[in-house]
């Protein structure tokens, strides 16, 4: 795998050296009949290409340029002492700016290549810049020593103004689109530990700089000579020992959702506009200034003089005003854009709101509109705090009430009876359901013996639902049962239920019922209604019908209400079926209630002999009609079939 791995990586290398040298072959070779200013080599644009891909691609973008160059300058017929010479300061004016970029600064972290600040932007000009000098001089002094042309002369300023200018115009606008279009660069490798102390590297290039600087100076006033070849040679030696210099600082990986950021945009802007201008004043420079047969080289120094000017003036002007705009509007923008960012998508983070509000109170305090940007999202963030923190106290107290809730729920489920409480019962049979709405419901049922031969069976729905409804519901059941196992018929029942209901009843509550006894001995089935739902009722083999009798007046509504009593004969086999209104008034999505009319339907097609699933049958009905719509009230079915007559 390792090798495999290895071998892609290089595999790619390879691939962007072939790309950068074919641009820069076909390139330089258009270029060179438009610039023919000196036989050595060709100026124009194509003198941008080489630190730019340098920087994008480090030696392996140089080498490319190198080679490129090397064949348009063998293609031309150049002598092989000039192309190779002038391959090896090729591979050097494309190495040096990666080096550069990543050996200047002080900070322990570096990004790759990139123009999206101005401190990037006036990094990039200022190893344009001392790229341009140094290699300028570096030819220089090759071709010095050559016999061809001084140190300090007119080729080497026009070489360094070509390189400068160029660099500027186009290479900044390749940088920008290269992190633009995500391309991978070539980034070096990080020494964690180096053998020689990193500032004897330092020093190496302060000896480098003064001894060239120096020479400079000396080759101006004395003219070249063996002293002035010496000290150039020694300057060019410590320089290549600085750029040789590991890099030992951690180099970031740009991030986020962003391609170019707004500050990039407006560099992006100047560029272009700064590319323009240039452009048209070197037209002008071009068009305007004289140009004297055999004084070529005088022409095209002030046509590079007048270029660099316009060039330089409009790059001050504009890092000035990008600082200003960076440091007054993009910053804070971009810094208040991370800090929203990182606190809306880190949950964890919103714990930390002192150090964020901290931030904004950084830019909060400008009388601009980023400040009251940073003012509005500060007071958000507090006025946040405190609604979570009130989320907090509420949700906890809710789940406490949720947990009270089921406890509740719990409670009044085993509050309603269970059919072994009844015992083992021969002469009938009977199943019941309670489906509350929420936690706790209003509806219940009940069923017990009176005596051993009174079964005593009531169903009911309380007026309201949640809470207060569980609580009136527990007493009404409470009631019932208390003056039925008296003995009292069930019209004696409900009279005097009623009037306790009634009594204190500050909250107008109330509830319809339904209560029945059946004499196991005999089948007769006596019943009394309380406004409630009729129930059905089965004779036999036949099908269910609705059990006529009249309604009374609701429990707990007015005192003194008198309440008639129905009785009916049961034989064996036959079967009555109670429920709630949340039976019948099960809602559909088109808000179409399930109704008498399908309830009745579902109870006449269950032909099985089961209680239990008989009920499970009718709510299977009710889901079906519903197609899950959220259940609105409570649902209780109870069923009752009267199987034998019993002795008494």
């Amino acid at each position: 795998m390792p090798i495999k791995m290895n071998y892609t990586t290089l595999k790619h290398k390879i691939q962007k050296m072939v790309f950068c040298g074919v641009v820069i072959f076909l390139i330089n070779l258009c270029f060179s009949y438009l610039f023919p200013v000196l036989p050595i080599s060709e100026l124009g644009p194509a003198s941008a290409l080489p630190p730019v891909f340098g920087l994008l691609f480090g030696p392996w973008g140089a080498l490319g340029s190198a080679v490129g160059y090397l064949g348009a300058d063998v293609l031309s017929g150049e002598p092989p002492e000039i192309y190779l010479m002038y391959f090896f300061v090729q591979f050097l004016y494309g190495y040096i700016p990666y080096k550069l970029w990543y050996l200047l600064g002080r900070d322990k972290t570096i990004s790759p290549p990139s123009l999206d600040n101005v401190g990037n932007l006036t990094k990039f000009v200022v190893i344009m810049f001392v790229n341009a000098v140094v290699m300028a001089g570096f030819l220089g002094l090759l071709l010095d020593g050559l016999g061809l042309y001084e140190l300090v002369s007119l080729t080497t300023v026009i070489f360094a103004l070509n390189n400068f200018d160029f660099s500027i115009m186009f290479g900044t606008l390749v940088v920008i689109g290269a992190n633009y279009y995500r391309i991978s660069m070539i980034k070096p490798n990080i020494s964690g530990k180096t053998r020689v102390p990193l500032r004897l590297y330092d020093s190496v290039a302060v000896v480098a700089l003064v001894t060239g600087v120096i020479n400079v100076l000396y080759s101006f006033y004395s003219g070249p000579n063996i002293y002035s070849l010496a000290a150039g040679t020694l300057a060019y030696s410590l320089a290549l020992i600085y750029i040789s210099k590991p890099v030992t600082r951690n180099i970031l990986v740009k991030k986020g959702q962003i391609r170019v950021s707004f500050t990039e945009r407006l560099i992006l802007v100047f560029i272009i506009i700064g590319a323009i201008i240039t452009g048209v004043s070197a037209i002008l420079a071009f068009s305007t200034i004289p140009f004297v047969q055999g004084a070529e080289i005088k022409f095209w120094e002030l046509v590079y003089l007048h270029t660099t000017l316009i060039l330089s003036i409009f790059y001050l002007s504009v890092i000035v005003l990008l600082g200003y705009i960076e440091k007054t509007i993009t910053i804070p923008i971009e810094s208040l854009s991370d800090i929203v960012n990182n606190y809306v998508s880190d949950s964890d983070g919103m714990g930390d709101s002192a150090r964020i509000i901290a931030r904004c109170q950084e830019y909060a305090s400008c009388e601009t509109e980023v400040g009251i940007l940073a003012h509005s999202f500060q007071n958000m963030i507090q006025e946040l705090e405190v609604y979570l923190e009130n989320l907090k106290k509420v949700t906890s107290e809710k789940e406490k009430i949720n947990t009270e809730l089921n406890v509740a729920r719990k409670i009044q489920a085993d509050m309603l009876p269970k059919i072994s409480t009844l015992g083992v019962r021969d002469e009938f049979g009977i199943y019941a359901t309670n489906l509350p709405a929420r936690e706790v419901g209003g509806d219940f049922y009940d069923f017990f013996m009176v005596d051993d031969n009174h079964l005593a069976v009531v169903i009911g729905d309380v007026s309201g639902k949640g809470v207060p409804a569980a609580l009136f519901m527990v007493i009404a059941k409470t009631m019932i049962k208390n003056q039925a196992q008296l003995g009292k018929t069930p019209e004696e029942v409900f009279i005097t239920v009623n009037n306790q209901l009634v009594e204190g009843n500050d909250e107008n509550m109330f509830v319809t019922a339904w209560m029945g006894i059946l004499d196991t001995s005999t089948g007769k089935f006596t019943y009394v209604n309380a406004g409630h739902n009729p129930p059905l009722l089965k004779h036999g083999s036949g099908d269910y019908q609705w059990l006529k009798s009249k309604p009374g007046f609701i429990l707990g509504g007015l005192d003194d209400t008198q309440y008639t009593q129905g009785e009916i004969q049961m034989e064996p086999g036959d079967r009555v079926y109670l429920y709630t209104d949340g039976v019948t008034e099960a809602i559909d999505s088109d808000e179409e209630l399930f109704g008498e009319g399908r309830l009745l339907e579902a109870v006449n097609s269950y032909q099985g002999p089961g209680l239990k699933e008989m009920c499970s049958h009718i709510l299977g009905r009710m889901d079906g009609f519903v197609e899950g719509q959220e259940q609105f009230d409570d649902i209780t079915m109870l069923v009752l079939e009267f199987k034998e007559k019993t002795a008494r």
